[in-house]
Formats: C-alpha cells, structure tokens, sequence
C-alpha cells in the first residue's frame, strides 16, 4: 500500500525526528499509547524543548500514516496481517450493521404507518358513532321537550277544568245559602261560605271576596243560570218567571 507523503515544509523541520523517535520509542515500550500528551512529554524528555501542540500533532499524524499504527490494535498486541484483516472484518461489520439498521428503521416506518392508518380508521369510525349518537341524542330531545309542553298543556287544560269545576260548586253552594223568595248581598253571602271553600279557592286565580264572588254571579246571571240580580249587589234564586219576561 502506497504510503501518503507529509507536506514538504513539515517534512523539513528538524523536531519532525524527534516526533518520530518519541513515537517509535513508545511503541515499542507498549506501555502507553502512542497519543499527542505521551508524545510531547517523551519529545520534551528528549530534546528538552517539544514545541507547539499542533506542531507536534501534525509529525504525529504523519508518522501514524507512514508506521500504519493503530491504536486499538496496537494496545491489543496483534500482528499487522491479522490486524489488517480485523479492520477489514471491521468495515464489513459496520456496513451489515448499518444495512440492517436501515431494515429495522423501514420496518419501523412501515409499522408506524400501518398504526397511524388503523388509528385514522378507528377515528373515522368512532367519529361516525359519535355523529351518529348526537342525532340520537337530539332526537330524543326534541322528543323530550315535547312532551314537556305536553305536559305543560295538559296541567294548563287540568288547571282550567279544576277551576271550572271548583267555581261551579262554588255557584251551587251560593243558591242553597240564597232564601227561597228573598235578596242577599254579596257581602253576606262571602261570610257564609264555608272556610274549606275559601282555602280551596286559594289555589286559583283571584283575589277571594264580594268582588270575585260577583263575577261567579253575574256569569250565570248573563247567561240565565241560577241567579237573577236586584241591583246594589243584592242577589236572589232565579225562578220560571224569569225567563219568561
């Protein structure tokens, strides 16, 4: 194998020997290796003066290119045709390591792909349930509310025919107080009513006495039922001749 030439100019320098002689020196001892700090301290043993770091690195490096040192092998002993063929054996094993790196990174990339897609999958998927759920879900809302106004109608429609029957009572229960041929005021006829009438009239609208009492009245009246007015509030039991007039 062809050796690499050193620059010229370094190749001049009178220090360049004792580089060299320190690093054969410290080969051949084989008790440190052959590194830049080693070298220096032998150069400087030797010469008594060493010179620059990078001075001494760069007779260093030329004389590891012109001697083949390893520093790995060296240490461990061998000879140069088993170490040559370690080195080889070294870049073959890096290149395989390499390639099945690259395997395992695409096999990895494959299946990191095949995971993203179920993922997506199983989104999409559980999106469409999700979708699918909200209509169900509105659906029955709406379904809800309608039966709460529903609700809400048939207690308004239970409500008015609780009234309409509590204020017929009412009606009825102010004829059997009314004399058979005499008037009474409003005024009278609220004092005579029973208490459960005027507690139960709490739970509908209006404001108990004469006053509500006397649209009960005169809604019959109006309409002949019941009643006939005398004028001034006074009221009494309606009779055929009544509707005779």
């Amino acid at each position: 194998m062809a050796k690499s030439k050193a620059d010229p100019a370094r190749a001049q320098d009178p220090r360049r020997w004792e580089v060299f002689r320190a690093a054969d020196q410290l080969r051949a001892e084989g008790k440190e290796r052959v590194a830049l700090r080693n070298v220096w301290a032998r150069v400087k043993r030797n010469a008594g003066v060493a010179g620059t770091n990078k001075l001494v690195s760069d007779h260093l490096s030329d004389w590891a290119k012109e001697r083949a040192y390893s520093p790995v092998i060296e240490l461990a002993g061998l000879p140069d045709k088993v170490s040559a063929h370690l080195a080889k054996a070294g870049v073959e094993f890096w290149k395989a390591a390499q390639t099945e790196a690259a395997m395992v990174l695409e096999r990895e990339r494959q299946r990191m792909e095949e995971a993203v897609a179920t993922e997506r999958e199983l989104r999409s998927e559980a999106m469409g349930m999700v979708d699918a759920r909200d209509v169900v879900i509105e659906a029955q809302r709406k379904e809800i509310a309608w039966y709460v106004d529903e609700l809400e109608r048939m207690k308004g429609h239970v409500q008015v025919v609780r009234a309409r029957e509590f204020w017929r009572r009412v009606a009825q229960e102010i004829w059997e107080i009314l004399p058979e041929r005499e008037t009474m005021h409003l005024n009278d006829i609220a004092e005579k009513l029973g208490r459960e009438v005027v507690k139960e009239a709490e739970e509908f609208p209006g404001e108990w006495g004469p006053e509500l009492l006397r649209g009960v009245v005169d809604q019959r009246v109006k309409f002949r039922k019941l009643f006939a007015s005398e004028g001034g509030g006074r009221y009494r039991r309606r009779r055929p001749e009544d509707d005779a007039a």
